[in-house]
């Protein structure tokens, strides 16, 4: 994953998983089903907001999301 040291802010973005547009580090994340050949869609999220769970025994990583 490449890491940006700040948000794209254009088109009032905003971070899907807090919901803020702090000025943070940020990661692109793949959209699923959006690939076409070579290229596909990402979303921008913030860095620290990333909580990666792998289920090693059925090969799957999903996000944990406190509320």
């Amino acid at each position: 994953m490449r890491i940006f040291e700040k948000p794209n802010l254009s088109n009032d973005w905003k971070c899907p998983i807090c919901g803020t547009n702090k000025v943070q580090k940020v990661v692109l994340v793949s959209i699923a089903g959006t690939q076409d050949g070579n290229i596909i869609q990402a979303e921008q999220i913030h860095l620290d907001c990333i909580n990666l769970i792998w289920d090693k025994q059925n090969k799957i990583m999903y996000q944990e999301i406190e509320k």
